[in-house]
């Protein structure tokens, strides 16, 4: 009797992920860095740059949109780009603290500089959208989804040169991350 498991090319790939997951460049990986041979997603090509063999899963989806991540790993492993480096440990609680208070104080800078620059480059109606979505970020993740998708809209809508104004804008708060 077969198993629904032996034909594993008809069922998609659900997987369930630990944070503490560390992902490193395959040999192949590096060399694709280098010669872009493949027609990598641009979500897979940045995620890719970002793996480095010590960052945890669980800090990796600040680099991708949100529901992202599974799918960008997946297109990575299957062209052998990464493969796992091991198991972290869980973060320590005082570390965990300090990277949130970090974290918090980073977010409230990010939301005082960026107050008004969404409505002086898109105008009153599509500005003020953007601004809400800003100041309700809860969080720095929130806060860097909204901050991509008004570069996106400003990169689309007005030029590239207004994109850049609001990412060297917030460019050197962000920094501030660890």
């Amino acid at each position: 009797m077969a198993s629904p498991l032996d034909d594993q090319d008809s069922i998609p790939l659900q997987r369930n992920f630990d944070s503490r997951l560390v992902y490193m460049k395959t040999a192949l990986g590096s060399t694709e860095m280098l010669e872009r041979k493949l027609s990598l997603s641009i979500g897979a090509r940045r995620m890719l740059i970002i793996i480095d063999g010590q960052r945890r899963l669980g800090d990796l989806p600040t680099f991708a949109r949100p529901g992202e991540l599974g799918a960008i790993l997946e297109e990575l492993e299957s062209h052998h780009l990464i493969a796992l480096a091991g198991i972290a440990d869980a973060m320590p609680e005082a570390e965990r603290k300090v990277r949130q208070r970090i974290e918090d104080t980073v977010l409230g800078e990010l939301k005082s500089r960026l107050a008004g620059v969404f409505v002086a480059e898109l105008g009153e109606s599509d500005g003020e959208v953007l601004e809400a979505r800003m100041a309700d970020s809860v969080n720095i993740e929130i806060a860097k989804r909204v901050l991509r998708d008004a570069i996106d809209v400003i990169g689309t809508r007005i030029d590239a040169d207004a994109a850049k104004r609001i990412i060297l804008a917030a460019k050197p708060i962000l920094n501030n991350l660890v």
